[in-house]
């Protein structure tokens, strides 16, 4: 139990080291989504705080009853104490100009093609490529509203601005329940290795008990944290160059629930099998172990070597 504890508590604290690391690499490349965990809708000043319950409200833009902690957040997500997080409000005024100027990269690379290469275009045109270039994915998010992001309207740009916003309130309790399990199985399998160790887990029963209510967490913390990924990297598949919205497949229904279902029917008898051997084992239960009688020298001797040990005196009389 012991070498069980140690490795599940050394497995618990590399998760929360890696998941240190996410928060600062989101903090550097997914500041959106970062914004949106926190449910942070205005830029606070350094080190922002981190909000530890709260009840986000998505159209009020404003989180409700919020408790904070001063300063957390702003060292998870930068690791200083004079850099600032931008809040949710900034981001989208950014969204805003970079979706501008990635309409003028996409009306340069529209001209391009009719012209029909870089050289016979005007050296303004390849400069409006070339500096506006890397915001052309901003511009395909108009593609929502309107078949030529050229024509899209201010109106129409404001909004695909607020559509660089994922889902807040989901994005909000799912990274909490994350955190939430993954301390508690730190503060769990530290106990257990503490009374381990100590030759004191057998007095304390109840903690037996919780261990096994606590199998499902762990996998309930990687579905969150699974989510919180996927939630919040919306709508992008890739971050401010390719949006969903542009990026579906091709692929027909059908191919995808014929894909579906061989997934699930290969799943569905790995479970069944799974639960027919788990339940055979339990059936069987552990096996028996019996101290050895008064007197007897043979009993912790293996089987295969006990007619010798029996022989050996006979035959020492013998001589």
């Amino acid at each position: 139990m012991t070498v069980a504890a140690s490795f599940g508590l050394a497995a618990a604290l590399s998760v929360a080291v890696l998941g240190d690391e996410s928060g600062y690499l989101s903090g550097e490349h997914q500041k959106m989504k970062l914004a949106a965990i926190e449910a942070m809708w205005e830029t606070q000043p350094a080190p922002a705080a981190f909000t530890v319950v709260g009840f986000p409200d998505q159209e009020a833009r404003e989180t409700h009853y919020a408790i904070h902690i001063p300063g957390v957040m702003g060292l998870i997500g930068t690791r200083s104490l004079d850099t600032v997080m931008p809040g949710i409000d900034e981001l989208v005024k950014r969204a805003e100009v970079r979706i501008r100027e990635g309409i003028k990269a996409y009306d340069a690379l529209q001209k391009i093609r009719e012209a029909g290469g870089t050289d016979k275009v005007t050296q303004g045109v390849r400069g409006d490529f070339e500096d506006n270039g890397i915001n052309m994915g901003y511009a395909l998010l108009l593609k929502r509203y309107v078949d030529d992001p050229r024509q899209a309207t201010d109106e129409q740009i404001a909004k695909a601005a607020w559509d660089t916003v994922p889902q807040v309130a989901p994005l909000f309790w799912l990274f909490r329940v994350m955190v939430g399990i993954g301390v508690l199985l730190i503060l769990l399998t530290g106990t257990f290795f503490v009374l381990s160790a100590r030759r004191r887990l057998d007095s304390h029963r109840w903690l037996l008990k919780l261990a096994v209510f606590a199998i499902p967490l762990p996998w309930i913390a990687i579905e969150s944290g699974w989510l919180v990924a996927e939630f919040g990297r919306q709508p992008w598949v890739i971050e401010g160059v390719l949006p969903t919205a542009v990026a579906v497949s091709n692929l027909g229904v059908k191919t995808l629930l014929l894909t579906l279902a061989g997934f699930i029917a290969i799943y569905t008898a790995l479970l069944v099998i799974e639960m027919k051997l788990m339940l055979k084992a339990i059936r069987k239960g552990p096996q028996a172990e019996h101290a050895p009688d008064e007197g007897d020298t043979l009993s912790h001797i293996p089987p295969a070597h006990a007619g010798a040990a029996i022989a050996t005196p006979s035959t020492g009389s013998a001589a």
